[in-house]
Formats: structure tokens, sequence, C-alpha cells
């Protein structure tokens, strides 16, 4: 039995990763996995993206900001099991959506999965780091973490 996606999205209340499509993508993007973060806002969801592209996202932060290299997590599937090379959470980058506006960026023709309802404490706290010491997330995300 599926569950509507905005059940869904109600009960994504800690650290959860999902892996769906983003409708905001380029159309040929594949799905991704999305790490969801707990802030102090019931209403809402903190988003980032994992990416197994890292040596891109290295060589944009080199040349645009080097203090934000140190805002990307290293993981792989002996940290989280689902990944099938080594990724980057994308903690510059981190985007703020209403966990009812989240079911419109979920690509409906694409299959939607929790695959996670938690995530190692580590990663959790390097997430919530990263962030903070990102200098390019704005100051009232970072106000609205709820630290692990």
């Amino acid at each position: 039995m599926d569950l509507p996606l905005g059940l869904i999205a109600k009960s994504l209340k800690g650290f959860c990763v999902c892996y769906f499509k983003n409708i905001q993508y380029d159309e040929k993007a594949p799905l991704h996995y999305f790490v969801t973060i707990p802030v102090n806002d019931e209403l809402s969801l903190l988003v980032c993206v994992i990416t197994s592209q890292i040596e891109n996202k290295l060589w944009y932060y080199h040349k645009t900001n080097e203090k934000a290299i140190q805002s990307l997590v290293r993981v792989d599937k002996n940290r989280l099991p689902f990944l099938e090379k080594e990724s980057i959470i994308e903690c510059n980058l981190p985007f703020l959506i209403s966990r009812h506006e989240f079911t419109k960026i979920v690509d409906p023709k694409h299959k939607f999965k929790v695959v996670a309802r938690d995530i190692p404490s580590e990663i959790k706290k390097n997430i919530i780091k990263a962030i903070n010491n990102s200098p390019i997330v704005k100051p009232f995300i970072k106000k609205m973490l709820i630290q692990p």
C-alpha cells in the first residue's frame, strides 16, 4: 500500500533520507537521495541533496568559495549502506520548504521512498556543523536548526 506523499512529508520528523526525482532539477537528472534535517518550524523541512559528483563540487567551490569546501560532508556505503559509491551531502545549499510544498517538488512519475528514518549520530553532527560553518547558508536558516 502506497501512502499519499503529503502524509509521508508530515512523518519526516527527524533526520531522514528520501530517494526521489526533484522536478526542479534538469529533466534528464536522475533520482537523488536527499537528507531532511529537523528545524524549529513544524511546518517546514530543510533538505540537502546527496550527490556522487564530488570532483565537480570540489572544483566549483575551489573556483568560487574555498571555505565552502568544508561544508561538503563525505559519506559512503559503510556509513549509509544504500549508497552505491562515495558521495557528499551538499550542506552549502540546503533548501527550506514547507511540508505542503515538498509534495510539489517530487516528480510523481518516479518512485519516492524513505530509505532511512534515522542516520548515524556522527553524520547528523557533521551536517549541523557543516551548515553552521557554511559561508553560503543564510543566517536565518542556521538559527532554525535543531541540534541533534
